[in-house]
């Protein structure tokens, strides 16, 4: 077997591989034997099968299943022990010539690799980029505040309802006469928030009673017809309210207004744990790094952003573009011709944007840690608790989900380039210049448009 490297002009190289039928002679005899030893072939005994009439049956197959073996392996190999950094995968070549099997005593494949680019990254204190942080002003932090209160806050017993109050009422069906149907739906106790009534009518109607007032409404006018909503309200299920009389007279038991809480110390223990908070500036200085530890995550990607358009812009980095068309086409055979065409440019973005990543993190030894990926794992479980309102997850739990992730490959790969991605980019930032620039959520927002 013979084995060398050729460089093409379109930034390729290809792979010769010279076989001789006597480099892999010794495996087809092998794999023989084992199908004599296994074949059943009618006159005679297992085992007994004439070796030349094994050939002659399986011999062409094996031979090509050998050589592919052989000549994958021997590729491999070449590319690992020659140390080549290649784009992509080795793809077979289109100069390859047909291959006769039978008549042929030597072989030769083709392949075409993609060799890593070399190329220059320049930074300096020159090269400036915004660095953008959240002004917390007065409306922001009067919203977050009035969320908070809304949070905290309580019904409370009332004279007389509001269109915020919600309703205690006993419920029982009439019949189109207005009188109660005897055979028809009740109901002892139920709850009716006054805004969620759709009619304007009726919401007005139950504004300003008090206890044990009697009034009449349609069930169907004040939900829109919404099912759902009536069945809730009738404690029955779905079905059993599709065809029913909607008229209901509700006798008011209690009346509660929604009352936020009040801007005290013990709010601020609710918020915060007690006696963290002991004062209205210290209340409104905590919201305020809350608003923006809250923007931290999207600040952070939008630097990413920055710094990604910036060293691409100042990288030239040329790429065999025809044969990493024909690479994602072999990956990705479900595209059409129009997809890849379409998304080509952006693979080619990305694709400069992770050998630049991946030249910065080599020659400034920026590694990722075990520790890392460890720490990355249980901080997306955590944040994955904290979406369905659990915060203080027992730590059993969190190993054992943590543990979980680090099992499946795909998300390790993924956590690792996410964490390299950081690295760089904190890196990155301390060769180049930061100008902080502290702006509003509305011109935050304007900035990804």
């Amino acid at each position: 077997m013979e084995i060398k490297k050729n460089l093409n002009e379109d930034l390729t190289a290809t792979i010769e591989i010279q076989v001789a039928k006597s480099d892999i002679e010794e495996k087809v005899e092998k794999k023989l034997r084992e199908y004599r030893r296994k074949a059943n072939v009618p006159g005679f005994r297992p085992g007994n099968v004439p070796f030349g009439l094994i050939k002659k049956m399986y011999g062409n197959a094996v031979l090509i299943d050998e050589l592919n073996h052989f000549v994958s392996e021997s590729l491999m190999k070449f590319i690992e022990d020659e140390k080549m950094d290649i784009i992509g995968d080795p793809l077979p070549s289109d100069k390859q010539e047909q291959i006769d099997i039978t008549s042929q005593e030597n072989f030769t494949f083709l392949f075409d690799i993609a060799p890593k680019p070399e190329f220059e990254i320049k930074l300096s204190k020159r090269d400036k980029i915004n660095k953008y942080d959240i002004l917390v002003d007065e409306k922001m932090l009067e919203s977050t505040l009035n969320s908070y209160r809304r949070s905290f806050g309580e019904f409370v017993k009332a004279e007389k309802s509001l269109e915020n109050s919600n309703l205690t009422v006993s419920a029982v069906q009439l019949n189109q006469q207005s009188e109660i149907k005897p055979d028809g739906i009740s109901v002892e106790k139920s709850s009716l928030l006054i805004s969620n009534i759709k009619d304007e009518d009726i919401k007005k109607s139950l504004i300003g009673l008090e206890e044990n007032t009697i009034v009449d409404i349609d069930l169907e006018k004040a939900f829109e017809n919404n099912k759902s909503e009536i069945a809730a309200f009738l404690h029955k299920k779905k079905e059993d309210v599709e065809n029913i009389y909607p008229v209901f007279r509700l006798t008011i038991l209690e009346i509660k207004d929604f009352v936020e809480a009040e801007l005290n110390q013990e709010l601020y223990d609710k918020i915060f744990g007690e006696g963290v908070i002991t004062s209205e500036e210290e209340f409104n200085n905590k919201i305020k790094e809350q608003i923006k530890e809250n923007f931290k995550q999207n600040l952070d990607y939008k630097l990413l952003i920055d710094i990604k358009e910036k060293l691409l812009s100042k990288t030239e980095i040329q790429l065999p573009e025809e044969f990493l068309k024909k690479w994602v086409k072999t990956i990705n055979k479900e595209l059409t011709e129009e997809q890849v065409e379409s998304e080509f440019y952006h693979f080619l973005e990305d694709l400069r944007w992770s050998l630049i990543k991946s030249k910065i993190a080599k020659e400034n030894e920026i590694k990722v840690e075990p520790d890392d990926l460890n720490a990355e794992a249980a901080n997306l479980i955590k944040n994955q608790f904290k979406m369905y309102g659990l915060n203080d997850v027992p730590e059993e739990y969190l190993i054992k989900y943590t543990n979980d992730i680090l099992k499946n490959k795909e998300e390790v790969e993924k956590l690792y380039q996410q964490i390299l991605e950081r690295k760089v980019v904190e890196f990155v930032s301390d060769q180049i210049k930061l100008e902080l620039k502290e702006i509003t959520q509305e011109e935050f927002y304007e900035l990804f448009k």
